[in-house]
């Protein structure tokens, strides 16, 4: 028997984990057009060596869900997807009433959207760490697992919780009782709900203080990528896809279930179809028939003009101006894709009539796919190209178009001009560019014209920078090696033991080293010091430091670092080391690049009234005994291309602007929005939760 049993092979290990879910929410599985689509599966790599294993829950690498619903003091057994019986039937089927389905589902989407970013980024994806321990410190936490509660509310919401680090999904009895859909809506069998919460806990973990209202732009471009992720993953769906197609003759600016969000959600709030549209804010084609109606319309009064950008402030209105420039850019790039198959299925010349066989379906099913793959990766790439606080839509379109040149200098296909042209139609504005242009859009290298200190540390101010910057680089650990697991000594919330390598614990070990590194040397006293203030737009010399050759405004209202071993407050400023992070990319071609990427920041003390915000800058020794009204910050993203160590880019916002210090001023006390910001305490500790609440 002994020797049978070693005959028969190993059985390798599967490539893939498929996992059945809805593919919109429960609605579209009891309408007979929808039904027989809304079933699919999601496909996710297996476990690697490196990684936690899955166990009930389900608990992986990252995420750990636990099914507890407090409304009714209830917990629900966690589903085993490592079960045979699951395995060999991809998991448990879509079902409403299995709480095992709804723990599947949210597991499944929310590793999709993971996986999405993680192919985007270069990198592995790390929750925002404990806001409790000290930034740039070398004990500072991580967190390791993201919770995910899918009977967490019993109200119509759901919402990423900063404060718990968790996603949160509510569930309510349908207001219209038993419908012929069903009478209870759960968030948490919604794909666009759970990719949309997903990705604002993955955008606060890069970005931890994307999470403060400074500006009207800032929550509504969190809550417009949100969307943009959750719109791009449905053309993941092939089968989906090339159903919706096929209903539309090929088009995708017609209102339907690939451009809209949440449909049951929207309904059960009372709209008449999703929660929101991408089309909102983008024009269809239109034919002459058509224009000449929605003229006459328009004149008579049925349809309303559409908002401009600069008259709309609430967060989610205001997002909906960037996700149609986004979706417009992507439908333009489909199109553009596709023109030609569209002109073989022409009928005749003269005719725009179609004939849509089931092949070109499929064909057009596939550049749909690879059009929206491509531009979610420019829009995921594009956060390592923001400044780390008070983020403008302008901006945003920048680092879409330099994330895109650095990996793909060429671009045929014009993917960067539809960008361009979408943000433009929708009155987007980019501060500091002189043009449109995509050389015009790009963010500028270091100005070193200002800090001729540099050339003294090479031939030329450029090299001097480069030099003096590979002192620290040199410091640094720039991959994970060996040495790094076994030197290892992060502090992860629910670390698992045993002495087992784990590659993201690993690489929080190197972070946390680098960062502490980085603060350390920019914290130490240089002869550059003033130079790198300029470059950075922070401050890192002492008040009264006798080497500043001109006085600078603010220093008194900056928060002062901590105190040194005789109890003396210290006069040098402090700052935060939030990331330094390393990211490999590929491009379609095969292109790469290899950066760290650094994200610092510095707060100064801010008031609403203006001439108290004169005192604390004057140093009145009463306000600044007392707490501010908000704290202003500025900071820098650094970029260094680590195949040659050069310092290639810093995008900063400066601590000392006080025309930026004006703005958000205004923005709190409510003179842009119309409505005053600075007594939400709910909304500033759940920012999240006070946005989406809005939505009833």
């Amino acid at each position: 028997m002994t020797d049978i049993q070693h005959l028969v092979p190993l059985v390798p290990k599967p490539p893939v984990r498929r996992l059945r879910v809805y593919a919109f929410d429960p609605q579209s599985s009891v309408e007979l057009n929808t039904a027989i689509i809304n079933d699919t599966v999601i496909q996710l790599p297996w476990e690697t060596r490196w990684e936690d294993q899955l166990e009930p829950g389900p608990i992986n690498d990252y995420l750990e869900v636990i099914d507890y619903d407090p409304s009714s003091d209830v917990f629900y057994g966690p589903v085993d997807l490592n079960a045979p019986f699951l395995l060999a039937q991809d998991g448990l089927p879509p079902s409403e009433g299995c709480p095992q389905f709804h723990q599947q589902m949210v597991f499944a989407v929310a590793m999709r959207t993971i996986r999405n970013f993680e192919r985007a980024l270069g990198r592995a994806i790390l929750w925002a760490g404990d806001r409790n321990a000290s930034q740039g410190a070398p004990d500072r936490s991580f967190t390791r697992r993201l919770r995910i509660y899918p009977h967490g509310l019993r109200e119509k919401n759901a919402y990423y919780s900063p404060s718990k680090r968790a996603l949160l999904f509510g569930y309510f009895k349908h207001p219209d009782g038993d419908t012929a859909t069903s009478s209870w809506v759960f968030t948490c069998l919604s794909q666009d709900i759970i990719a949309h919460e997903t990705t604002h806990a993955i955008l606060h973990g890069m970005q931890q203080r994307s999470i403060e209202a400074s500006n009207l732009d800032s929550l509504a471009f969190h809550e417009a990528f949100a969307d943009i992720i959750a719109l791009l993953q449905h053309f993941s769906l092939t089968d989906v896809v090339r159903h919706q197609l096929a209903q539309s003759k090929g088009s995708l600016r017609e209102p339907g279930l690939l451009n809209g969000l949440a449909l049951q959600f929207g309904h059960a709030v009372g709209r008449r179809g999703s929660l929101r549209y991408a089309l909102q804010y983008l024009e269809p084609s239109v034919s002459p028939a058509r224009a000449t109606s929605e003229a006459n319309a328009k004149a008579s009064g049925e349809i309303k003009q559409l908002k401009k950008l600069s008259e709309t402030f609430e967060a989610h209105e205001r997002g909906g101006f960037l996700v149609a420039a986004i979706f417009d850019a992507f439908v333009t790039i489909y199109e553009h894709r596709t023109a030609d198959l569209f002109r073989l299925a022409r009928s005749d010349e003269a005719s725009n009539h179609y004939h849509l066989s089931a092949e070109l379906v499929d064909r057009l099913a596939v550049e749909a796919g690879k059009a929206a793959d491509q531009v979610l990766r420019m829009c995921v790439r594009a956060l390592d190209y923001l400044p780390p606080v008070d983020l403008q839509f302008g901006e945003y379109l920048r680092a879409i178009i330099t994330a895109d040149t650095d990996l793909v200098a060429n671009d045929p296909m014009r993917y960067r001009i539809a960008f361009i042209e979408a943000f433009r139609k929708r009155g987007v504005s980019v501060p500091g560019c002189i043009s449109m242009a995509p050389d015009s859009l790009l963010w500028d290298e270091p100005d070193l014209s200002e800090t001729p200190e540099f050339g003294e540390a090479g031939g030329n101010p450029e090299e001097g920078l480069s030099n003096v910057f590979s002192e620290l680089l040199a410091s640094l650990e720039l991959s994970i090696s060996l040495e790094s697991w076994r030197s290892s000594s992060v502090h992860v919330h629910g670390t698992s033991g045993g002495g087992r390598r784990n590659l993201r614990e690993a690489a929080v070990g190197v972070i946390e080293r680098n960062q502490a590194r980085i603060h350390k040397w920019f914290n130490e006293d240089s002869e550059f010091d003033e130079a790198w203030e300029k470059l950075v737009g922070m401050r890192l010399l002492a008040f009264d430091d006798p080497r500043r050759k001109a006085p600078l405004t603010n220093i008194p209202t900056l928060w002062a670092g901590k105190t040194n071993t005789t109890g003396e407050s210290s006069k040098v400023p402090k700052f935060e080391v939030h990331s330094a992070r390393i990211a490999r990319r590929t491009g379609p071609e095969g292109q790469e690049t290899h950066q760290l990427i650094i994200q610092m920041t510095q707060k100064r003390r801010g008031y609403d009234d203006p001439t108290d915000q004169d005192k604390a800058d004057a140093g009145d020794p009463a306000l600044l005994a007392r707490d501010p009204d908000f704290w202003f910050r500025g900071g820098a993203t650094i970029h260094i291309d680590l195949r040659d160590g050069k310092l290639i880019r810093i995008i900063r916002k400066n601590v000392c602007d006080d025309k930026r210090l004006a703005a958000q001023r205004e923005f709190r006390t409510g003179k842009t929005s119309g409505q005053a910001i600075g007594s939400r305490a709910s909304a500033n500790l759940e920012p999240f939760a006070f946005l989406h609440r809005s939505l009833e």
